[in-house]
C-alpha cells in the first residue's frame, strides 16, 4: 500500500493542488513585499502632509505676537502703577500745601506768623519733603506725560530749606524783605500750582494707561483663543488627512487579499471537481468506476 499524501487523486487534481500551494507561497511573498512598499508610501504621504501643514508657522507667529503683548502689558501696568501712586501722593501733597498756606493767614491775614503758625508750617514742610521725595519719575512711549511731576520734585530742596520764623510776613513785592517768611509763602503758592498741574496730567495719564492695559488684555485673550482654535481644529484636520491615507492603503491591501482568496477558492473548487465523485462502498455507482 502506498503512503497517503496530499496529492492523491488524478494527475490534473495533483497539478491543481501544487499550483494552489505555489500560488499561496507566491502570494504571501508578494503580499509581504507589497505591505513594505505600502508602508513606505504611507510614511511618505504622511510626511508630505506634515511638511505642507502651515499650522506650526501660524502658531509660532501667534506666540511671538502674544509674547510681545505680554511684554507691553508688563510695561503699561508698571506705568499705571506708578501713575496711580503719584496721583494718590499728589492728592496728599495738595492737601498739605493748602494747609501750610492757610497757616499763614489763620490768625492775622498773612501779615504775621505766630509760634503756633510756625509750628504748623514746619510740620507740613517735613511731611511735604517726604511726599515729594517719594514721587516717581516714569514715562511710557505711547502715553503723553509731560515732565510735570519732575517740576514738583525740583521743588524738593526749596521746600526742605523752608525755615519760617515768628514775626512779620512782608507784603508781596517787598524790595527789602524783613525775613524769609514772604519767600516761603510765595514758594508754597508756586508749589500749589505745580502740584495741581501734575495731579491733573497724572490722573489723565492713569486713565489712558488703564484703558491701554484693558485693550492689551483683550488682545491677549484673542491671541490665546486663536492659538487654541488652531491647535484643536488644524491638528484634527491634519489627523483626519493622515487617517484617510492609512484607510486608503488599508483598503488597497484588503482588496488584494480578497482577490487572492477568491482565486484560491476557485482553484480549490477545480481540484475538488477533478477528483471525481466520492462513491460510497457497495454503491451501484461502483459499476461505473
Amino acid at each position: 500500500m502506498s503512503p497517503p499524501n496530499d496529492y492523491s487523486g488524478s494527475i490534473a487534481s495533483v497539478l491543481t493542488k501544487i499550483s494552489g500551494n505555489n500560488m499561496r507561497l507566491g502570494f504571501e511573498f508578494q503580499f509581504a513585499s507589497t505591505q513594505r512598499t505600502v508602508g513606505k508610501r504611507i510614511n511618505s504621504e504622511i510626511d508630505t502632509v506634515i511638511r505642507n501643514d502651515t499650522t506650526p508657522k501660524r502658531l509660532a507667529t501667534l506666540e511671538r505676537d502674544y509674547a510681545k503683548l505680554e511684554t507691553n502689558k508688563g510695561l503699561i501696568d508698571k506705568f499705571k502703577f506708578d501713575m496711580q501712586s503719584n496721583v494718590l501722593r499728589l492728592q496728599d501733597i495738595k492737601t498739605k500745601v493748602a494747609s501750610a498756606i492757610s497757616a499763614f493767614s489763620s490768625v492775622d491775614a498773612d501779615t504775621n506768623l505766630t509760634t503756633a503758625e510756625v509750628t504748623a508750617i514746619n510740620e507740613q514742610r517735613d511731611a511735604l519733603v517726604k511726599d515729594i521725595s517719594a514721587l516717581l519719575l516714569t514715562v511710557h512711549p505711547d502715553i503723553a506725560n509731560p515732565f510735570v511731576v519732575r517740576d514738583v520734585k525740583n521743588m524738593y530742596e526749596t521746600v526742605k530749606a523752608m525755615d519760617p520764623v515768628v514775626g512779620t510776613v512782608d507784603p508781596a513785592g517787598t524790595a527789602v524783605p524783613t525775613n524769609g517768611n514772604r519767600a516761603i509763602l510765595d514758594d508754597l503758592t508756586s508749589l500749589s500750582s505745580l502740584v495741581d498741574t501734575a495731579y491733573n496730567v497724572s490722573d489723565t495719564a492713569l486713565e489712558n494707561a488703564s484703558q491701554m492695559s484693558l485693550n492689551i488684555s483683550a488682545g491677549l485673550i484673542d491671541k490665546l483663543t486663536d492659538m487654541t482654535s488652531i491647535s484643536e481644529v488644524e491638528l484634527a484636520r491634519r489627523q483626519g488627512e493622515i487617517d484617510d491615507i492609512k484607510a486608503k492603503y488599508a483598503n488597497i491591501l484588503r482588496t488584494i487579499s480578497i482577490s487572492y482568496e477568491s482565486r484560491l477558492t476557485n482553484i480549490e473548487k477545480m481540484s475538488s471537481a477533478l477528483n471525481g465523485w466520492d462513491v460510497q462502498p457497495g454503491s451501484v455507482m461502483n459499476l461505473f468506476a
